[in-house]
């Protein structure tokens, strides 16, 4: 399976990344810092409680400030507002300028906890500048250049601020959840598939030596077969290159402990 394009690379799921974690972050987390970090004075009981209510489920902590949320079919403009006040970086207005955020959000989930890639719901993230390799020794490897493309996506999502993000996932699970259950996906909730996409790209360990790659006609694939074989996620943080995907591992473990998964 080709998974590097010689002219042209196909889209990487790496930028959905970002998005899942400027919206679906921002979606769901909310809850479980509102609870966990609230300061005022909390009431005397008023009789003893039952230990299966002694901790309530974040999801449904009344201490969680509501929004006023629109239906989903018009959320857009409401989504763009809210997300762009987790960072002043320039890139990430620029991406919510973007249609249908929140069903591309869930869109991006459900492939990350499959390992697939999503590329498809968020091709306006892809870099425009052409993969690159260099040679050495008669082999051929991934560029520097062709990881620095990644610099901008790795920058953004880092400059995201964590608690803000996880405070503004749980006010904006509702609308998350019906775009999720009109997907009609059996055996699993959207939380669920949202630990396992995080679960996942954490998991991925990226070499710090380069990366070799093999020619063919139109494409390029990782010399390596059981490298070539790994899920389309795995092999975006790759082409990233080690330094970024550092830079997003390292925000997804802060927007994984913000809503209480333990990497």
């Amino acid at each position: 399976m080709a998974s590097l394009r010689r002219r042209r690379q196909s889209p990487s799921p790496l930028p959905q990344i970002l998005l899942v974690v400027a919206v679906v972050l921002v979606a769901g987390g909310v809850g479980w810092y509102w609870y966990q970090s609230r300061d005022e004075p909390e009431p005397p009981p008023a009789a003893p409680a039952d230990p299966a209510e002694a901790a309530p489920d974040p999801e449904e902590d009344p201490d969680v400030p509501p929004l006023e949320l629109p239906e989903l079919s018009a959320s857009d403009e409401f989504v763009r507002t809210v997300v762009a006040r987790l960072s002043e970086h320039p890139q990430l207005a620029e991406w919510l300028a973007n249609d249908e955020l929140i069903h591309r959000f869930v869109l991006v989930v459900v492939d990350l906890a499959g390992g697939s890639n999503p590329a498809a719901n968020v091709e306006f993230m892809v870099p425009s500048e052409d993969f690159s390799v260099r040679e050495s020794d008669g082999r051929l490897y991934i560029a520097p250049e062709s990881h620095a493309r990644f610099n901008l996506l790795a920058a953004t999502f880092a400059s995201l601020d964590t608690e803000g993000t996880v405070q503004l996932y749980r006010q904006l699970r509702p609308l998350i959840v019906e775009a999720y259950e009109e997907l009609g996906i059996p055996d699993y909730t959207f939380d669920e598939l949202l630990e396992m996409a995080i679960r996942n790209l954490l998991a991925v360990d990226v070499p710090d030596e380069p990366i070799e790659v093999v020619a063919h006609e139109e494409f390029y694939d990782f010399q390596d077969p059981e490298m070539e074989a790994r899920g389309g996620a795995e092999k975006a943080l790759h082409r990233m290159g080690p330094e970024n995907t550092r830079l997003v591992q390292a925000k997804l473990r802060e927007l994984a402990r913000e809503l209480g998964i333990q990497p």
